[in-house]
Parts: structure tokens; sequence; C-alpha cells
């Protein structure tokens, strides 16, 4: 494991997912973006739950993927 994969940075990037959550809270999301979205909200829970695990590597990988998710939402919408 690298230091990208510490449980501290795994926490600090989903604090930061929350933040960016907000961003797009006033969004209603349908169809396919609906999915996305849901997508990245369940990574993001189960970043939190591997990373209760001690399972570090999944709970990257998860919190890692939720944020490509929520950004490409976050992109369509000229949020970034």
């Amino acid at each position: 494991m690298n230091d990208l994969e510490s449980a501290e940075k795994i926490a600090i990037d989903i604090e930061k997912l929350e933040r960016n959550l907000k961003q797009v809270a006033h969004i209603t999301f349908e169809g396919s973006e609906k999915e996305v979205y849901d997508r990245a909200i369940d990574y993001k829970n189960d970043s939190k739950y591997y990373l209760e695990k001690e399972d570090i590597r999944t709970a990257f990988g998860c919190i890692e993927y939720s944020h490509g998710l929520l950004d490409a939402l976050r992109m369509i919408h000229g949020l970034i």
C-alpha cells in the first residue's frame, strides 16, 4: 500500500465527495443521470464500509470511482 491509499487520505476524499454532492443537491437527476448519481452514492457508501473493515485498497478504489462518476455529472451540468 502506498501513501495515496492511506485511511487518512480516503477519509479526506470521502469528505471532499460529500462537499461535491452538496454542489449538485439542487439538480433533479433523471434517467441515466439518476443511475450515475445513485452509483456514485453507492460507491461512497461502499468506501465507508470497506474503510471500517480496514480494507484500504478496496475503500480507495470505491471512493475514486465515486469521484469520477460525480465529476462526470458536474461536468455535464457546467459545475466544473
